[in-house]
């Protein structure tokens, strides 16, 4: 797949060079939130389900179904909101998921059946689901072209945040008695209500107005938030496409239909294999390190998760220096060939499996910030949210399969065996990465606007 550049614009002076400002720190700032409410959101339950499954009765269905519910959630609002934020555009979609989460993360306090929390849970997910394209479109085409991978492989870190912030809530609302699980569940509309007050003041993106024929607002909404010495004859430039009523989700089929099918399968493919052995090691790392026999599992966890997010700091630093191809190639490479070790050399030895483990969550968080970078990138402004949200549904199917079948795999084939699984898993991403991905990190939005859907760099 090649990415084709162009001429660009004069230094300094078009949307892509603009110097960053304020602003850009603030769209930043206020895109992190759907991630960190959805890292708090899984994070919270982790700590609240002990106390919700006797307060509320629920048998082993009942508990697969909560856990699960979020991420059929995420999978729904992915697919079907990505294409309405092209159809209707980014701002009105923007504050109206947010508000959502508040209202049904608040609503949760209040539940007194499994069912309804499920219905509540599953509601918060298809926010958070279409939070992912929305914030994703928005970042990329407000901000300029070397804050681009930073702001958008900044997401994943805010799910990490929000993921640990999570446990120490939920600690701390421990000693509040049997309705304590309420008062962690409803804690996750705090900082939702937070960014979404900041979100308020947020535009319309100038690029999609621009698609849609509407260049005077656009020129605006430049003059207004970057000030009047950006050149904004670039929008000029944006592809036109014809103004369609409905939902958008006959985007669904056009992003097939105009050539972006390699797109598609390669950033679906990746944060699949990126992310479905990452969400089970996770879920199950330490019953997996008592099994190579581990003695103090928990502790060795937070250690292995403080080097995650060293990893996804990494990841931050690179990704616009040695560019996003060598970035995922390299990663993958790392996280196969740990799994690997782990998998099949005669481990004796606490320290070696912890490094191993270790390892495999460092690499792998250090890559999954292009879980956002390569799909905001790979599609021109009209389908971009729609190419997220795909690529988005596809990923939670991967993490829920995964987290779902590795205690059955474990079962019948023991760890080593599930573990060979996994590196069967992240050579299918290594070799996907090796033959699709792109290098797109020197290019502008109008470079990458006017690539060829489908070739190879």
């Amino acid at each position: 797949m090649s990415v084709t550049s162009s001429s660009t614009a004069k230094s300094g002076s078009s949307l892509d060079d603009a110097p960053v400002s304020s602003f850009h720190r603030r769209i930043m700032a206020v895109a992190m939130g759907g991630p960190f409410c959805d890292g708090y959101l899984l994070g919270v339950m982790g700590v609240a389900l002990g106390l919700i499954t006797p307060a509320l009765a629920l048998d082993t269905l009942w508990t697969g179904l909560v856990a699960a519910s979020v991420l059929i959630g995420v999978f729904i609002g992915g697919v079907v909101f990505g294409p309405i934020t092209d159809r209707v555009g980014r701002h009105l979609m923007y504050v109206l998921n947010l508000a959502a989460f508040v209202v049904f993360s608040a609503l949760q306090f209040f539940v007194t059946e499994a069912w309804q929390l499920v219905v509540l849970r599953l509601l918060i997910g298809v926010a958070i689901g279409a939070d992912y394209p929305i914030a994703s479109a928005l970042t990329t085409e407000l901000v300029p072209r070397r804050l681009r991978g930073p702001a958008l492989s900044g997401l994943v870190l805010a799910w990490w945040i929000g993921y640990g912030m999570s446990y120490w809530v939920g600690w701390a609302l421990t000693g509040l008695g049997d309705d304590a699980w309420r008062w962690m569940l409803v804690s996750g509309a705090v900082p939702a209500l937070v960014f979404l007050v900041f979100r308020a003041g947020i535009p319309e993106s100038p690029r999609w107005l621009a698609s849609r024929g509407r260049i005077d607002e656009a020129r605006a909404v430049v003059s207004k938030h970057l000030g009047p010495g950006i050149d904004a004859d670039e929008l000029l430039t944006e592809p036109r496409r014809e103004q369609r009523g409905g939902s958008g989700l006959g985007n669904l089929v056009e992003i097939f239909k105009r050539g972006y099918t390699v797109p598609v399968v390669f950033c679906s493919v990746f944060w699949i294999c990126q992310v479905a052995p990452a969400f089970a090691v996770r879920s199950f790392q330490p019953q997996m390190l008592s099994a190579f026999g581990v003695e103090s599992t928990y502790g060795a966890s937070a250690l292995i998760t403080t080097l995650a997010v060293a990893g996804i700091a990494l990841g931050l630093l690179v990704v616009n220096r040695i560019g996003r191809r060598p970035l995922l190639i390299s990663t993958f490479a790392c996280i196969t060939v740990s799994l690997l070790a782990l998998a099949v050399l005669p481990l004796h030895w606490a320290f070696l499996v912890v490094t191993l483990f270790a390892a495999f969550q460092f690499f792998e968080a250090a890559g999954s910030g292009l879980q956002f970078v390569y799909p905001s990138e790979l599609f021109p402004t009209d389908l971009r949210a729609t190419g997220v949200g795909i690529a988005t549904a596809m990923s939670r199917v991967g993490s829920a399969t995964s987290t779902f079948l590795l205690p059955i795999a474990a079962d019948d084939l023991g760890v080593r065996g599930t573990l060979g699984i996994a590196v069967v898993i992240t050579l299918a991403g290594l070799v996907v990465s090796y033959f699709l991905a792109p290098e797109t990190k020197d290019l502008s939005l109008k470079d990458l606007g006017v690539a060829e859907a489908g070739s190879r760099s």
